[in-house]
Formats: structure tokens, sequence, C-alpha cells
């Protein structure tokens, strides 16, 4: 299981730095920001952005410390916020089959492949597609045929939980690949 992820960016938007944080563990965790005790669930997946500056008279003092519950970063800044970004039901659904699943693509022909490459970008995808897809960017077309049903149940099954239905149309298959306070990937 991995833990959170730490992008501490330092990114320039509106001459402001940005840290971002991601959850990746399975539980919710805290965010908590200092000093004022300001806290933030952050579901799996998420990612929590703080933007911040210093005035000329302040040094700039920012810290993090990162637990298995929790993130606390400080940040004695005035002038500060927050975003946060949620994972869409796509996004858990990658996380599902690939990270516990370990369907994350393989080598189709001597090429990498992900299922994200053999979406198609219109009409509706039934879960029965998605596991086939998903099953060809594997390589495993040729695989046992007991083993390939099996795993294409599987598969079929998480498509369900995550996206509510049985099929879906195509544009609700896309990652949120967006970041904190980046509004080009909106």
């Amino acid at each position: 299981m991995a833990g959170p992820a730490i992008n501490d960016i330092d990114m320039l938007a509106y001459g402001m730095p940005i840290s971002v944080f991601e959850n990746r563990f399975d539980e919710p965790i805290v965010f908590s920001l200092e000093p004022h005790d300001e806290r933030h669930e952050l579901p799996p997946l998420a990612r929590i952005g703080v933007r911040y500056s210093f005035g000329p008279d302040q040094m700039d003092r920012t810290f993090a410390d990162v637990g298995r519950n929790e993130i606390r970063f400080w940040c004695d800044s005035e002038h500060r916020e927050v975003e946060i970004i949620y994972p869409n039901a796509f996004d858990l659904l990658l996380y599902d089959i690939c990270v516990k699943g370990g369907f994350c693509g393989g080598l189709v022909n001597d090429q990498p492949s992900h299922v994200t490459h053999l979406l198609p970008t219109t009409g509706i995808v039934t879960a029965e597609e998605f596991a086939t897809l998903v099953l060809r960017s594997e390589g495993d077309e040729g695989s046992q045929p007991a083993n390939v049903e099996r795993w294409s149940e599987r598969l079929q099954s998480q498509f369900v939980a995550r996206m509510g239905r049985s099929s879906v149309p195509a544009t609700e298959l896309a990652q949120n690949l967006a970041q904190p306070f980046d509004i080009s990937l909106r």
C-alpha cells in the first residue's frame, strides 16, 4: 500500500508557491493546515494544494509532517488558500484494477499499452467491452479461457461498482488530471 504523495511543487502560479499532497491510502486521511488547526478530510486519491505568499518582511517557513493517518502542513502565511481535487469514478476504477488488481497495461506487439489508450472517445461503453479492452491492453487475449473468463467477470464487476451501472458514455471514462490551482486541465 502506497502512502501519501508529496509534490512540494513550489509552482509560481500567480507569483505564489503551491504545495500539493495526495492521499494514496485506501482510507481517508486528515490534512491539517497549521498554525490555525484548519482541517480537511482527504478521501483516497484526492489531491490538496496550498497556495500561499509571504510579505517582504516575512520569512518563508513551511514544512510538512506526514504520518499514516494525517498530513500536517505548517504555513504561517496570512495569505493562503486551499483547493482540493477529488478523484472521479473512473480514477477510482483505474486504481482498483491496477494497484489492487495488477491490470496496469503491458506490451502488445512490443508497444506499451494501457486500457486508456484503447477506449473509444464517443458512444457507450459496457462493462463487458471495458473488461475486454483491459485484457487486450495486458496482452492476455491468448491466455487460458478459464482465466480470461474469471478476470473478465472481476473487471466487469469492478466497472459496475465504480461507475454505478453496466454501461456509461465514453466521455465518463476520462481521468481527472487536474492539479490544485491549475485551471488549464478543467
